[in-house]
């Protein structure tokens, strides 16, 4: 039973709650904002080492996988990535099943490899599970992470895991990532240029509701299509998950751009609109920035052109703007932080 792994392993304080951002002069105050710390965090002067090629901010880090001082070469080169689920925040586990859970603790950190154009290599998990849970309740999350895995040529090769001494602690799982470059390029969220369109791949809105959230297929085979297909005309890229208006916001967070999206564009999930393709995040769709002709599918996966990246005009305007129903306005914060409840 579980209560010899907290003996062997020990456990982990229950998880800290999050809450909305108040910050003054780089300071954190009592409220916690997410983004307002994975901002600090990815400051350019962060990561000094020679060996690390891309740092903080991006959806995975690209780093020489070398000894200090050590020759390196393409081969040596590798991208990584870690990303959580969390009972109450991702999932519901009072609605949703442990496979389902474990499923989409997996192919979380997968699409992050799809932003990146990369190939999947090896998963490494780690957990902290309830002080309730049998044997049997770790094993069916577990052995859904390991199956999630394989099918995606990435298999499960090592982890952790530790028991909540609190009672009322939650499930979280964290999901590290290991993938391979593609020989032709890493594909950043930063590199868009004036004049690129802004594609979709997919449709938008209502994941939590009608259960895509738990359903996705990573969209790796779709991004490895794209950078053959595209090449250097494929700019930046990255995976909306916290919603269109904060992901597009952030293609553009290192540039003066801005993007425009065109409302009317959107390609709404049925049974949802314009508001929701914007905020409802979840999606786990491509966004990205390219030029020249861009194909509109990928196999049965459909590609839309949604927006255009532009020069900033103006310094006080927001970084992503929508233009719909005879009206402009910033969505660039539309979307969602995941907050405990």
């Amino acid at each position: 039973m579980l209560d010899d792994l907290e003996r062997l392993l020990g456990s982990f304080p229950a998880p800290v709650t999050r809450h909305d951002a108040v910050w003054d002069d780089g300071c954190m105050s009592e409220s916690l904002s997410e983004f307002g710390v994975i901002r600090q965090i990815c400051n350019a002067q962060s990561v000094v080492d020679n060996r690390v090629l891309i740092g903080p901010g991006d959806d995975l880090a690209l780093v020489h996988v070398s000894a200090p001082g050590d020759s390196t070469t393409f081969h040596d080169r590798a991208l990584v990535g870690v990303d959580q689920l969390v009972d109450g925040i991702h999932v519901d586990l009072d609605e949703v099943s442990l496979e389902q859970a474990g499923r989409k603790a997996v192919c979380r950190s997968l699409s992050d490899v799809a932003a990146m154009a990369g190939r999947p290599v090896a998963t490494v998990v780690s957990a902290v599970v309830p002080k309730h849970w049998t044997h049997d309740d770790s094993m069916s999350l577990f052995n859904s992470m390991r199956s999630t895995s394989e099918i995606y040529h990435s298999p499960l090769v090592g982890g952790d895991l530790a028991v909540h001494r609190d009672g009322s602690g939650r499930l979280i799982c964290s999901v590290t990532v290991v993938a391979a470059p593609a020989r032709n390029g890493v594909v950043t969220r930063f590199d868009a240029k004036p004049g690129d369109g802004l594609y979709v791949t997919g449709c938008l809105g209502g994941s939590w509701r009608t259960g895509h959230h738990l359903e996705f297929v990573p969209r790796l085979a779709e991004s490895a299509m794209l950078l053959a297909i595209l090449g250097d005309r494929l700019h930046a890229m990255i995976d909306i998950s916290d919603g269109l208006g904060r992901d597009a916001a952030h293609m553009v967070e290192q540039s003066e751009l801005q993007i425009v999206v065109e409302g009317e564009l959107l390609p709404c999930r049925t049974g949802f609109g314009v508001e929701n393709a914007i905020a409802d995040g979840e999606d786990y769709e491509l966004l990205f920035a390219a030029s020249g002709d861009v194909p509109d599918g990928l196999g049965e996966c459909p590609v839309t052109r949604i927006g255009v990246f532009r020069e900033k005009p103006d310094s006080t305007e927001g970084p992503v703007l929508l233009d719909w129903d005879g009206h402009v306005r910033d969505i660039s914060r539309s979307g969602w932080e995941h907050e405990s409840s």
